[in-house]
């Protein structure tokens, strides 16, 4: 036990669903048995989770209507905790988020890891993960290196700045519903030249470059990119985006084509994330 929590005293994690799940499952399966804390499911307590030296923080971080992003829980779960602990959020955050927690709570290593986790198979993904980066801010290399050490290996590792880990988790998923637009798209040409997607389907797919993943049209029983995860994220990029004026067409597209495709789910945005030059100017329009 010793030798795989390499010198932590201790694991937690706050927040038990299908990410905090699949931590469980891989130290449970390492014969670390972590302290958990997850008061929706009534698991453990603060008083257990403060005795945890590594603390993964797996909370939601939805789109909120109206508000926007929201990391709520991500600084209800850090705040409570006492004590010097190295604290690794895996919720999905925007960039800058780690660096934020850190400023305001300096007294523990705040480290980002992101997942990249299949709902429905989370735990086999996370025991055979396909890169695994951790984010560190300032001079936490080392501790990121140390966290390296004690996750699932993977063919691609590396330790970079929190921005980079947390930019990287959203390209991905912003990817990923680009292609699902795609393919949506493709899927109504097919149907109006009376040919059959699931042909071309397979012909793109064979292509190492393109691969077979999120081109099943009506995966889940529905159309465009739904679940948990690609909404929000798509959203919360767009947002993000807007704010420094960069312009993103291409997703802002996908998105429009997706409110086609499923029930509308508007960006709505928080005024206080705008550039005072922004608000400035939209205020004169209205």
């Amino acid at each position: 036990m010793r030798s795989l929590l390499n010198g932590f005293q201790s694991v937690g994690v706050i927040g038990v669903g299908v990410v905090g799940g699949a931590v469980r499952h891989y130290f449970e399966s390492q014969g670390v048995p972590p302290l958990l804390y997850d008061p929706a499911k009534r698991l453990g307590s603060l008083a257990e989770i403060n005795a945890a030296g590594l603390v993964f923080v797996c909370v939601p971080t939805p789109y909120a209507p109206g508000h926007g992003f929201d990391d709520s829980a991500v600084e209800q779960a850090i705040a409570p905790l006492r004590g010097s602990k190295t604290i690794v959020i895996k919720s999905t955050v925007l960039p800058g988020t780690t660096r934020k927690f850190q400023e305001r709570f300096p007294e523990h290593r705040v480290l980002f890891n992101p997942e990249f986790l299949r709902e429905r198979s989370a735990v086999e993904d996370f025991l055979k993960p396909d890169r695994q980066i951790v984010g560190v801010c300032g001079d936490d290399r080392e501790e990121g290196e140390r966290l390296l050490k004690l996750l699932p290996p993977a063919p691609h590792t590396a330790v970079v700045p929190a921005e980079a880990a947390e930019l990287t988790k959203y390209a991905t998923n912003a990817f990923l519903a680009l292609k699902v637009t795609f393919a949506n798209e493709l899927y109504d040409l097919c149907a109006a030249l009376g040919a059959d997607y699931g042909l071309v389907k397979e012909g793109i797919a064979v292509d190492e470059r393109i691969g077979a993943s999120h081109l099943d049209v009506l995966d889940g029983g529905y159309r465009g990119y739904g679940g948990k995860c690609l909404p929000k994220d798509t959203m919360a990029l767009l947002d993000l985006a807007d704010d420094l004026g960069v312009i993103l067409d291409l997703l802002k597209a996908a998105h429009g084509v997706n409110l086609r495709l499923n029930p509308p789910v508007p960006l709505r945005r928080r005024p206080e994330l705008r550039s005072p030059a922004r608000a400035e100017a939209e205020s004169k329009v209205a």
